[in-house]
């Protein structure tokens, strides 16, 4: 039987993670609990078509997400959790397929974060953060083993985690070393949770800078983060993106969403700007496509009228891409 949380709301008494004793206890509320449940599930369900496309006839992963989601929302803990974390697990045991068994442990992981125990150990951390690194790792492997969507998963995660579940985690120890990629998965997770972010990194470029996009703008506008991206779902930018390529900003006018025809402007920018953390950190380091990222507005200097644009099919080649990553919940652009 998992040890109940205590009901106390405070966590004024809690062991510090580096205790001497393995088993000192921390305080947990059910509040908590369902906070930590929710948080699992958001990381496992934009991988659970991975497992439901394999294995269409095969509902316990779904339902053990299910569970998790019945559990976050008020419903009492109880044997379906924990039966239902089984029963995903023992799907994900009998797949064929890698990457639907990670996507079918991380629903596992979803519905067994409801059984959180309240002791100071590290291995308790899988309950928090498993969820999430199975997903990536799912992820991963159905992009033909492209690391890059695995670190957009983790990323994805981490923006999901609220102030309740990263005090939870705060709680216990770091994710435990292992050898595994679910494991480093797993601790890098853990560390973007934990450690703050690094700061930003100015960018020295002599320019000129471009932009791409089909809004039709003035010479002297203003282009400020806030409004709805060109890209993805549409949910509010913050940043505005451009480039120093004569081919990159070609690109983000044929990309970009609207009825508005492709457009390419010069700009110039109104406060520091750091380099695309899309493109340097995850695919060309060092910069090679000088593409740029800022908080601080773009403002127009003209709009050029001769531009060459992308070949249609890398347009479409790309727009698949972005489609693949969505169904998980990536979006390059914030």
């Amino acid at each position: 039987m998992s040890p109940s949380p205590r009901s106390s709301h405070s966590s004024h008494s809690a062991v510090a993670p580096n205790s001497a004793d393995s088993q000192a206890r921390i305080e947990l509320t059910m509040a908590e609990l369902r906070a930590v449940a929710g948080f699992a599930r958001a990381c496992a369900e934009p991988t659970l078509g991975i497992f439901t496309r394999a294995y269409p006839d095969d509902p316990r992963p779904a339902e053990a997400l299910e569970a998790a989601r019945a559990f976050a929302e008020g419903a009492p803990r109880s044997r379906r959790q924990r039966t239902a974390a089984t029963a995903a697990n023992r799907a994900a045991a009998e797949a064929t397929s890698t990457a639907a068994r990670h996507a079918a442990y991380a629903a596992g992981a979803a519905a067994g974060a409801a059984y959180l125990h309240p002791l100071a150990t590290a291995t308790q951390v899988r309950h928090i953060l498993g969820a999430g690194a199975h997903a990536a790792r799912a992820a991963e492997i159905a992009q033909g083993e492209d690391r890059v969507v695995a670190e957009y998963l983790v990323a994805g995660a981490a923006s999901r985690a609220t102030p309740v579940v990263r005090a939870v985690l705060a709680r216990y120890p770091r994710a435990p070393q292992g050898r595994s990629r679910v494991a480093a998965l797993m601790r890098a997770l853990d560390s973007l949770l934990r450690d703050p972010a690094p700061p930003m990194r100015p960018a020295s470029d002599p320019g000129p800078f471009f932009h791409g996009t089909r809004a039709d703008v003035r010479v002297g506008d203003v282009l400020a983060p806030g409004w709805r991206s060109n890209y993805g779902s549409r949910r509010p930018a913050g940043h505005i993106y451009f480039t120093a390529s004569a081919a990159g900003a070609p690109l983000a006018a044929a990309l970009a969403q609207g009825e508005g025809t492709p457009r390419v402007y010069r700009v110039e920018t109104l406060g520091r700007y750091e380099d695309d953390p899309n493109v340097t950190d995850k695919r060309f380091p060092g910069n090679p496509t000088r593409s740029y990222r800022t908080r601080a507005g773009l403002r127009v200097v003209e709009e050029v009228l001769e531009w060459e644009p992308p070949p249609p099919d890398q347009v479409a080649h790309i727009r698949a891409r972005m489609a693949e990553l969505a169904e998980f919940g990536i979006e390059a652009l914030d």
